[in-house]
């Protein structure tokens, strides 16, 4: 320091030199609320499903029991605000990707929840793994979700294998050795005829023909006529929305379902048994949830649907209802702060509670929900139709890899 400096602009130099440091305080001061605002924002959720196409109604009801979750914790979590952004794929996977780029790069949500079809929720995944999103599938139940290991994805509804292993067991044990098998011809239905034909072949039974007929098949008559001639034990069966009503409308009409009963993968909910009248009777299908499981929670999510939508919930509601109780306890438990996403992966990695299904939790390697599977059959009671539960499957879980 030159020695002709006077104490007076020492003391200047000091007073500038602690103001900055003051105002570097202030300004943090200033800084921390606005941090704090941004993280109180609005939670954007992007519901994507296909509101449209043959699978709507599934979509509908899966986006309804989300909603009936949030309004019960009056659509605030941690002190955030929930808000949906609805959006439709169309049951097109094309279609699916523009909406999901829709969703991330302009709505800016928080994360991408839905997708019931399968070929949608494949093409969206690449996509949300280039973004390092977040995604929750609360439908599409292809295996290849589970295989593919993305730590930001989880699903909270079902995969394949969950069902059809079940399944394959009970068929194989209480109704035939020998087996014909119809799906739609798309990922889905390959997914989950070949869950279901690993588990069936390796218990020594046999499949006589693989059928394949398109989506949006409206005349089933050349294929029943191919398994009429065929006359297996039983015909398993996956097709998905109304695909599915005009199978079972008319297995029924050809006069099949009393010479070989017809057993399928969620095939039967209640929406479907308002549509098939009678010719449901007999049906029998793999299902995570039927209003008719007896525990607390389902009775008051079948109560509180009922109140609000004037219809029974089905395992599609619940697959809604589920995803937002899941996604509720992991943004609890992260005190709201979306923007980290490992941690809230690590918060869904740890989801354990009652659901309406029954006891959930998710499996920390697969992403996948560890859980109970009715075999239910639909029967007339009282002259109502409902679906017994026949068996229960407890603690299934996708073992993540191809096991057949």
């Amino acid at each position: 320091m030159n020695k002709r400096t006077s104490a007076r602009e020492i003391s200047r130099r000091i007073f500038i030199r602690n103001s900055a440091g003051a105002g570097a305080v202030f300004a943090s001061n200033l800084a921390a609320p606005a941090i704090l605002a941004q993280t109180r924002a609005p939670i954007r959720l992007g519901h994507l499903n296909s509101f449209t196409g043959a699978i709507a109604y599934a979509s509908d009801v899966n986006l309804n029991a989300m909603n009936l979750y949030f309004d019960s914790i009056n659509w605030t979590v941690a002190g955030r605000k929930i808000e949906i952004i609805k959006e439709d794929d169309q049951f097109n996977p094309q279609v699916g990707l523009q909406k999901v780029k829709k969703l991330v790069e302009s709505d800016k949500v928080d994360l991408v929840v839905g997708v019931q079809a399968s070929n949608v929720a494949l093409a969206v995944l690449n996509y949300m793994k280039q973004q390092k999103a977040f995604y929750v599938v609360s439908g599409a139940g292809t295996d290849s979700l589970t295989y593919d290991r993305y730590p930001y994805l989880f699903r909270t509804s079902i995969s394949a294998y969950q069902l059809s292993m079940p399944t394959a067991n009970y068929v194989y044990e209480n109704l035939g050795k020998e087996i014909v098998t119809t799906g739609s011809d798309y990922a889905g239905g390959r997914d989950v005829i070949g869950q279901f034909k690993g588990p069936y072949l390796a218990k020594g039974g046999k499949v006589l023909k693989e059928i394949w007929p398109p989506l949006g098949t409206t005349d089933f008559s050349a294929y029943l006529t191919d398994i009429k001639s065929i006359n297996p034990p039983v015909t398993y069966d996956f097709m998905p929305g109304a695909d599915a009503v005009r199978f079972i409308q008319q297995y029924s009409e050809f006069g099949l379902k009393e010479k070989m009963p017809l057993v399928g993968f969620t095939m039967i909910d209640t929406q479907m048994l308002k549509t098939l009248g009678k010719s449901a009777i007999g049906v029998i299908s793999a299902l995570t949830y039927i209003d008719t499981v007896d525990n607390p929670e389902s009775k008051k999510f079948a109560a509180d649907y009922e109140a609000k939508y004037k219809a029974a919930p089905d395992l599609f509601a619940d697959y809604g209802y589920v995803a937002a109780k899941a996604l509720d306890e992991a943004i609890k438990a992260v005190d709201g702060d979306t923007s980290n996403k490992d941690k809230l992966a690590e918060a869904m990695t740890k989801l354990n509670f009652k659901a309406p299904r029954g006891p959930f939790r998710m499996d920390p390697v697969t992403h996948n929900p560890i859980q109970d599977i009715y075999i239910g059959q639909v029967i007339e009671s009282g002259g109502k139709l409902t679906t017994k539960i026949l068996a229960t499957s407890k603690d299934v879980q996708d073992p993540g890899k191809k096991v057949y």
